[in-house]
């Protein structure tokens, strides 16, 4: 939900707007979760916005569910066969954007997470637009990607490049943290990866209840 019409609200409001990237301080401390293990860096970008230009239009939206991918031994990841020209970015340093498509038609959006050369990535499956105007806009991974905008072509950038297209700012972590397995897997859903805030409408997969935990 958006913050509320207090003098901190209303900065908060014109800094998004302003599509600034996050300040030094705020750089390091996004950085330091990024750089994390997958499984440790998914559940710390709950709340977090991504904020994206779309011609002279900027969008944000606030993250409410995730899933962790891990470099080695999981099924379920893009890398668990190996490197190749695709899945490069998720080699790169935390904050690479790796976008794939799926079925032929619905892009989804990935950040490269752990150190550089380890490829831990998080998929960011569903957001809550800042505005508030549509709780379904970003509601799934593909939603999600075709409200911002973003394709295969935003695959290689990184989130805290100085002509960044999509940028990650601090925003208001969850009350409730939901887990469960991964979605839409065949394999590698044994894993309990998948991270959401329970109290949101924007919530793309079932059991917003279930196993949740307080933060």
């Amino acid at each position: 939900m958006p913050p509320g019409r207090s003098a901190a609200g209303r900065a908060y409001t014109a800094v998004v707007m302003a599509f600034a990237p996050p300040g030094a301080s705020e750089h390091r401390r996004i950085l330091a979760r990024l750089a994390r293990p997958a499984a440790e860096a998914a559940p710390t970008l709950l709340g977090h916005l991504l904020i994206r230009r779309r011609g002279r239009r900027v969008l944000a939206a606030r993250i409410v569910e995730v899933e962790a991918y891990l470099p080695a031994d999981d099924q379920g990841a893009h890398v668990f066969r190996g490197r190749t020209p695709r899945t490069s970015p998720l080699f790169g340093p935390p904050g690479n954007i790796y976008v794939y498509l799926i079925y032929g038609m619905h892009y989804c959006l990935n950040l490269a997470a752990d150190r550089e050369g380890v490829p831990g990535s998080v998929l960011v499956r569903a957001a809550e637009l800042f505005d508030g105007s549509d709780p379904g806009a970003c509601r799934g991974p593909g939603r999600l990607c075709r409200t911002l905008g973003l394709t295969h072509e935003d695959s290689g950038a990184n989130l805290f490049a100085p002509d960044a297209r999509l940028v990650l700012r601090e925003g208001r972590a969850p009350r409730i943290i939901g887990t469960s397995a991964r979605i839409g897997l065949s394999q590698g859903n044994e894993h309990v990866l998948r991270f959401f805030d329970t109290e949101s409408a924007s919530v793309s997969g079932p059991g917003r209840r279930a196993r949740a935990a307080l933060v």
